[in-house]
């Protein structure tokens, strides 16, 4: 009996040709009288072979465009993003570190502060063909940033007679590349409903800022960025619709540091999420539900539960839709891109600035006004352009095992580090866990760069507040303030004669002052001589380190914390290494503060013994 099965596992243009030919052998032999190239039975045998083939090749592409893996087109990357719950980037735009400086007069024989004024975010400044703007609100009489790091140098300028006539002051801040634009959305009839959704007009959208709404159709003009910090109808950005918080600056208290806004979780049902088309077009989705439903909800007892499900599940659990005849105003800001990124000293015009000064004279107000300046020290890097398609492939990949929760130390970490900068933002952070009981650890930054465990209390409260919402249900986080540990260090060394002494003892101090710098510390971060040793014996002109001496300052302009292993000598506070090892606890760091003064380098000479 013959074979007359089909099969299934040929998929390309000669397998299913061989196999069709043989099936109409088989069950059509009588039919069969010429299969030569040149017969219509040959034709139809190439055409059925040849749907075949196109058809199983746009099966295996469907299905290789559902596996991240094997994905090529852009928009299958992102629906495989969208459902892993991730919203792919566009655009990334440079950053940049300028210095803007203006003269102000004196009063006595120090800067007028009433003339230092406060210069708005969203200032801009121009440089090799590209806009940037002021990230944050640079305020000259404040010593510090807003992340609470020491910014501010004064120096003074003389006349030809030596007197002081006025004080050169300059902020050193942050700029990012873009322009910031609004989009005015009237919203009407038609536009009420779940999940509406609004593109923005253009491309290159960087994120959005700032959205408000208000009342009436007809508004012409737009709103300044002060009407939307100010406004009482604001919109939230937020990861999914389901999150109903927000963490924003609670304006009713008064924070203890200047430039550190009291922060708390606030419920909202204005929300919105943004995301990128493939194509590249930014959008926003509001909303899916309306109060009127919860209105409804509220009475559905006296109702007779009569129940119209449509009705009752559009609520606001996933945020509001807009009402009619209002209409939102979207701030959002437009660049980026890799050539973005500019060299140093090429950001030099003040474009368009935001610059409010009240001092008691009004034409020194506008002196003080236009001798800003501005300058790039350092090149604008992090500009790139929207990802390839392997690099989405790869944001998937890594990103996937991110969740909102705080479960791990380092996931503590984590989200003290996406804590709004507003909010402040400290130097150093150490967390440690002991019985469910999370113990967070701060340090800031003092006036002249050093490490202090002089840490904002509005920014601890803040910390704690924000931690509270992602926590786990049995963890109880406590946050102070750290310990900075004030260190000096003396050493004797042998040197080869040949070399200038001068030259050495720089390099020696500048190799440990780097070795102790803050960013190369960690809190709970033993320190092992043997390490520097290394470095300072391996530097030209230095034959032997004779003795390396750690010393505890404490008290005066040092910390009052001391180290938890004994004295070497009570007297001078030389700590008795274990080993070669500093040992620090979990919440300590070490630092030399004055490395100019607090490192000491004594030169020894090398004495050959007479031999009798």
């Amino acid at each position: 009996m013959a074979n007359n099965k089909i099969s299934y596992t040929e998929r390309d243009f000669v397998g299913l040709r061989t196999d069709l030919l043989k099936y109409v052998k088989q069950q059509y032999p009588e039919l069969i009288q010429n299969a030569n190239d040149a017969s219509i039975f040959s034709v139809l045998l190439d055409l059925n072979a040849a749907i075949g083939d196109n058809l199983n090749y746009h099966i295996d592409r469907s299905l290789q465009e559902t596996v991240l893996q094997y994905a090529q087109q852009r928009s299958s990357l992102f629906n495989i993003a969208r459902t892993y719950g991730l919203k792919i980037p566009g655009n990334r735009p440079s950053v940049a570190v300028v210095d803007l400086s203006v003269t102000v007069p004196v009063m006595g024989d120090k800067e007028n502060t009433r003339y230092l004024g406060l210069l708005r975010r969203n200032s801009q400044f121009k440089g090799a063909g590209e806009v940037f703007e002021l990230v944050n609100d640079v305020d000259f009489a404040n010593a510090f940033d807003s992340k609470g790091f020491p910014n501010r140098t004064k120096t003074p300028n003389f006349d030809a007679n030596g007197n002081v006539i006025n004080y050169t002051i300059t902020k050193r801040e942050v700029v990012v590349n873009g322009v910031t634009k609004v989009f005015k959305k009237v919203i009407t009839s038609t536009d009420v409903k779940p999940f509406l959704k609004v593109f923005l007009p253009e491309k290159n959208v960087l994120g959005v800022t700032a959205v408000m709404q208000k009342d009436g159709t007809s508004i012409q003009s737009l709103p300044k960025n002060t009407d939307f910090i100010n406004a009482t109808s604001k919109w939230y950005e937020v990861e999914a619709l389901v999150q109903d918080k927000v963490f924003v600056e609670d304006s009713s208290k008064r924070s203890d540091k200047p430039g550190i806004k009291i922060g708390k979780w606030q419920n909202t049902d204005n929300r919105f999420i943004s995301e990128y088309t493939p194509e590249g077009f930014f959008f926003l989705t509001l909303g899916g539900g309306s109060s009127s439903a919860e209105d409804s909800l509220d009475e559905l007892s006296s109702t007779g539960y009569k129940l119209d499900l449509n009705q009752y599940m559009n609520n606001l659990s996933l945020g509001r839709s807009p009402q009619a005849n209002t209409t939102i105003f979207i701030q959002y800001r437009v660049g980026g891109g890799k050539g973005t990124n500019v060299g140093p000293n090429s950001i030099n015009t003040v474009s368009s600035i935001d610059f409010a000064i009240n001092g008691p004279i009004s034409t020194i107000n506008s002196a003080v006004r236009d001798s800003l300046t501005v300058n790039n020290v350092t090149s604008a890097i992090g500009g790139a352009n929207q990802p390839s398609v392997e690099e989405i492939r790869n944001y998937i990949s890594f990103n996937f095992s991110a969740q909102e929760r705080a479960v791990t130390i380092n996931d503590y970490v984590s989200r003290i580090q996406t804590m709004p900068s507003l909010f402040g933002s400290p130097a150093k952070v150490g967390v440690m866990e002991v019985e469910n009981k999370i113990f967070i650890n701060l340090l800031s930054y003092s006036e002249d760069g050093s490490l202090t465990s002089k840490v904002s209390t509005t920014m601890m409260k803040n910390i704690a507040e924000y931690l509270s919402d992602y926590r786990m249900l049995n963890d109880y986080i406590s946050v102070t303030s750290a310990e900075v540990i004030d260190l000096s260090i003396e050493m004797d060394l042998i040197i080869d004669p040949g070399f200038n002494q001068a030259d050495i003892i720089t390099n020696i101090i500048d190799k440990t002052t780097t070795f102790f710098s803050p960013d190369n510390k960690e809190m709970g971060k033993d320190v092992f001589t043997g390490e520097l040793t290394k470095d300072i014996v391996n530097q030209p002109g230095v034959i032997n380190l004779v003795d390396l001496r750690l010393i505890n300052n404490v008290g005066g302009e040092y910390s009052e914390n001391t180290v938890s292993q004994p004295y070497k000598n009570t007297t001078t506070k030389e700590i008795a290494l274990i080993d070669g090892t500093l040992f620090a606890q979990p919440n300590q760091i070490f630092q030399v503060k004055m490395p100019n003064k607090d490192i000491a380098v004594r030169i020894k000479t090398l004495t050959q013994p007479s031999i009798t």
